[in-house]
């Protein structure tokens, strides 16, 4: 039984009826929470020199010049999260160069300021040296290391708490089908108390995605589609059109990690990729969308 299943038994217990239950429970998204307290698993460190596997040269952009190294994350020691299929064992090591990837115009153009690299267990390894291009100046950038502890924890989405001015009609449905929602979240929360985290510093691996803007959903719902229910569906249809398209890229992706980007108060890294991807080890095809948040 997991933790999904785990919780719909002890809603159901409570007295919700199953359907309702069922309709909670298909919200609720498992998250790795990682921070620098001794509060749960060591999980990998944030910062440093990564190891790389012999022979692996250290990731660069096209004119040759390194990604920052901020994160690695050590798959045997994380735990295990329904829907969310991580490798069983070695580590996965996270690049990304915020200035360049914050100027990047569009999805493709930020990606190549941007890497996950998964190192096999077993692999030989050794500290990973960069190089900077001849006739070029630049400053070290290894960022401050710091050894990283998780557990795990539960998360909603956010516009279960707004008022329905703010959501489309199918979500104000949903709304209207749960009226045990009060008492199933606070179940939830029962179940897996919510861990205190600060963003600049912390680590969420799954879970829905950190946005102060618009989220990577909407980006990456397909522009032409919605030009095309613009002009052929009346607003109420397009507004239940679009929510629909962004379940269905929600579905599809899931964040692979989140964590604020060191030195930069107000930027944050977010990492995603398709769960088809995760599971099958594709990390190559894992996305950057890197955030300002001001």
């Amino acid at each position: 039984m997991n933790e999904r299943d785990q919780f719909r038994r002890a809603a159901i217990g409570q007295g919700v009826p199953e359907d309702e239950v069922a309709r909670f429970a298909e919200l609720i998204r498992f998250q790795i929470h990682a921070c620098q307290r001794e509060e749960g698993v060591h999980v990998g460190r944030r910062g440093g020199r990564p190891r790389l596997p012999v022979g692996m040269p250290w990731p660069t952009c096209s004119e040759g010049f390194p990604l920052p190294f901020l994160l690695r994350l050590d798959c045997a020691a994380l735990p295990r999260v329904p829907d969310l299929a991580l490798p069983a064992d070695g580590t996965l090591l996270f690049f990304l160069d915020q200035e360049s990837a914050l100027d990047a115009c569009g999805i493709e153009p930020e990606q190549e300021f941007a890497r996950v690299v998964y190192v096999p267990a077993g692999a030989e390894t050794v500290d990973g040296e960069y190089v900077v291009p001849a006739d070029t100046e630049m400053e070290p950038f290894l960022a401050p290391e710091h050894e990283m502890y998780a557990g795990l924890q539960a998360e909603l989405p956010d516009w279960l708490d707004r008022s329905e001015e703010w959501l489309s009609a199918t979500q104000i449905q949903l709304l209207r089908d749960m009226p045990h929602r009060t008492e199933m979240s606070a179940l939830l929360e029962q179940l897996w108390p919510e861990r205190n985290w600060w963003l600049p510093e912390d680590v969420f691996i799954g879970g829905y995605t950190i946005s102060a803007q618009d989220p990577p959903e909407v980006i990456m719902v397909d522009p032409e589609r919605e030009r095309r229910q613009a002009r052929s569906l009346p607003r109420p249809e397009r507004m239940v059109a679009l929510y629909e398209e962004r379940q269905r890229v929600m579905r599809e992706w899931v964040p692979l990690a989140q964590f604020g980007v060191p030195d930069e108060e107000f930027v944050n890294a977010r990492f995603l990729i398709r769960h088809d991807d995760l599971a099958a080890g594709r990390f190559d095809r894992a996305l950057s969308f890197c955030e300002f948040t001001e």
